[in-house]
């Protein structure tokens, strides 16, 4: 199986090398918003977009006109108008709108795609028009180097290293079968062993992401004392996701490493996190506390959880299976009985049969046994999620008979009434999770 990895590194840099990196980062955003002009110019006029090809013939003239664009590598000003060329693509296949003009200090990124060495063994990169940089060489990136792309985050140079390797995918050494609730309270709650939850530490970074915040609303605007808080909010916000980010990728990687099957919801959750103001005319209701319920959701990162096991399941040869949330959390696994009575907030009770246990856990067995029931059924269509592969490079192949969304729209869960196939990771060869940047 053929997949890219993304591998990310801190740059060791000094002040004249930064300031080279800003400049080429400057030349590219103006390149970019220089050829977003001259496509909204021709628009305007009734004549069609210019597309990759005729914005590359421009280049030429601009660096004439302009001769500190040729401080930067031709590739990287290239790139800037390929991103451009993409973004207006996706706005009739996905649900942005137009490209915008880039400005300073927003999505500032470079991306190298040619002429670019890595050395492992010292932990080194080798840019074109710039040389070798040492890198804080954490781990050695595996496989073939394709392209490398930097960016500048809370004051650091950050490099992303993307490789393609072959990889052989074998059967799992585990056997054993794991349904999983994504919680509120309880971030992930297996239905076999210790309930999962987010660290501590956690909650210490939040504390002080709320003082940092209540600081910078007292801050006059347009001041320096704000800029500088809104900085130490920013490095705050990053900390909180480093910290997740990580967590979450010990705890996926545990679970595909003891478990040979997985079962989750397959859950909406854009639409459960949507707010419930409401408008003017029509104000919501329990706003405070569905606030509260978005913020819990949105903290336990459930999007990501299911991505990373998406990719990791693919990449070891273990099934993903993504069963309809509908009365996961009402049926009694003893019995099977369905009654909204039976769980009251953490703690459930079969009203049946007296059954009770902890409400995610019954919920975790309940997905487990869902799962199941879609395996033996053994049909083209059952209820379910998204085929375990990560959207990426052009390689990806998803499941034969899966449900694809048309055009500029969202693909409906199968609680809305959808069928699709039966979410199987792993067990497609041609299957090419490509695109992912995972450090």
């Amino acid at each position: 199986m053929l997949i890219r990895q993304g591998f990310q590194y801190v740059l060791r840099l000094k002040p004249r090398k930064q300031a080279l990196l800003r400049r080429w980062i400057g030349c590219r955003r103006f390149v970019f918003n220089e050829a977003l002009a001259h496509q909204k110019s021709e628009l305007a006029e009734g004549r069609r977009r210019p597309g990759y090809a005729a914005l590359c013939a421009r280049l030429p003239a601009l660096k004439q006109n302009h001769p500190w664009l040729c401080e930067p590598p031709a590739q990287a000003l290239q790139q800037a108008l390929k991103d451009l060329c993409t973004a207006w693509e996706r706005t009739y296949s996905s649900c942005f709108g137009a490209p915008r003009f880039k400005k300073r200090g927003e999505g500032d990124t470079l991306r190298l795609p040619q002429d670019c060495r890595y050395d492992g063994t010292v932990g080194v990169v080798h840019l074109p028009k710039f040389g070798a940089v040492r890198l804080r060489h954490s781990r050695e990136a595996l496989g073939e180097l394709k392209n490398v792309t930097l960016r500048q985050e809370r004051g650091r140079w950050l490099a992303s290293l993307q490789t393609e390797r072959e990889l052989d995918v074998a059967l799992p050494n585990a056997t054993s079968a794991v349904g999983l609730d994504f919680g509120a309270t309880t971030t992930i709650m297996p239905s076999v062993g210790d309930p999962i939850v987010l660290p501590l530490k956690l909650g210490r970074y939040e504390r002080r992401m709320k003082r940092l915040q209540q600081s910078l609303s007292r801050k006059k605007k347009g001041s320096r004392n704000r800029v500088k808080t809104r900085q130490r909010v920013a490095a705050c916000h990053a900390r909180i996701a480093a910290i997740r980010r990580d967590f979450l990728h010990q705890r996926t990687t545990q679970l595909v490493r003891n478990h040979g099957l997985i079962a989750i919801e397959d859950l909406a959750v854009k639409h459960m996190s949507v707010s419930a103001a409401g408008t003017l005319d029509k104000p919501g209701k329990n706003v405070k506390a569905k606030s509260g319920l978005n913020r819990a959701i949105l903290r336990n990162a459930w999007s990501m959880t299911r991505q990373m096991l998406e990719y990791k399941c693919t990449w070891r040869g273990l099934m993903l299976v993504a069963v309809a949330p509908a009365y996961t959390s009402q049926r009694c696994s003893a019995c099977g009985h369905v009654a909204l009575e039976n769980r009251k907030a953490q703690l459930f009770k079969c009203t049946l049969c007296g059954h009770a246990e902890h409400a995610d856990r019954n919920a975790a067995k309940n997905i487990l046994a869902a799962a199941h029931a879609m395996l033996s059924a053994n049909k083209e269509a059952q209820p379910g999620g998204c085929p375990a592969c990560t959207a990426g490079y052009a390689e990806t192949h998803a499941c034969e008979g899966a449900w694809h969304p048309p055009l500029r729209s969202r693909p409906h869960s199968a609680a809305q009434g959808m069928s699709v196939g039966i979410p199987l990771a792993g067990t497609i060869s041609e299957l090419s999770p490509s695109g992912n940047l995972h450090p």
